[in-house]
């Protein structure tokens, strides 16, 4: 195979990521507006709607609570930053979490109100797992393609209202599921426990939302 072969085989490569990642982008943002119209239905829900920053990645969270509910949901749609900070790859991956949490503790002061809150869910998205080699000076690219990953999700955050209208959450998920990719150098199909949904459990959340 020559040169302009393998260019010509990269090119088709990077194009057919790009679609699959537009797809895989399109299908999270719908079934995300479908889960937000669901949850609207339910009556007197308080929305708070904003933006998440994580090393993780960033995105957008909407939280439903009831005024005097000891429950709340949480959908949060987000870019997966793995293997982009460190320079070993250029892909952005995509994911969608919700969970149901329970709110187990309650401070209400002058000019604000602390929620302790944890519950669990789901997660689905197209990402980059784990892989060694992040301090290697042969080995710097991630060798494996993003791929599928469906997980269970579990929560643990801390709800802040101040003043009338903005919330302030910071918390930490854990995700363990099954990553499904293809090997780069072989084509092979490969099925795994999606690592980085443990290993990155550590990384906090931020969340800074308006309530409306």
């Amino acid at each position: 195979m020559t040169c302009e072969d393998n260019t010509f085989v990269g090119i088709n490569q990077r194009n057919e990521y790009l679609r699959l990642v537009c797809r895989t982008v399109h299908t999270l943002l719908v079934t995300a507006a479908l889960l937000l119209s669901c949850t609207a239905l339910q009556a007197r829900e308080q929305l708070r709607l904003g933006m998440l920053h994580s090393p993780k990645g960033v995105g957008v969270t909407a939280l439903f609570c009831a005024p005097e509910s000891g429950e709340m949901d949480i959908l949060t749609l987000r870019t997966d930053f793995y293997g982009l900070l460190s320079g070993r790859t250029r892909d952005v991956g995509a994911c969608l979490a919700y969970t149901h949490d329970y709110i187990l503790w309650t401070h209400t002061g002058p000019d604000h109100r602390l929620r302790l809150h944890a519950g669990a869910g789901g997660q689905l998205g197209y990402v980059h797992d784990f892989e060694p080699g992040m301090f290697s000076a042969n080995d710097r690219q991630l060798l494996r393609n993003p791929g599928g990953m469906a997980s269970v999700t579990g929560n643990l955050g801390l709800c802040v209202d101040l003043g009338r209208r903005f919330t302030l959450d910071v918390g930490f998920s854990v995700a363990p599921g099954v990553h499904l990719r293809t090997d780069r150098r072989t084509g092979t199909l490969l099925v795994s426990f999606y690592r980085n949904g443990v290993f990155n459990a550590y990384l906090p959340q931020v969340n800074l939302m308006y309530r409306f």
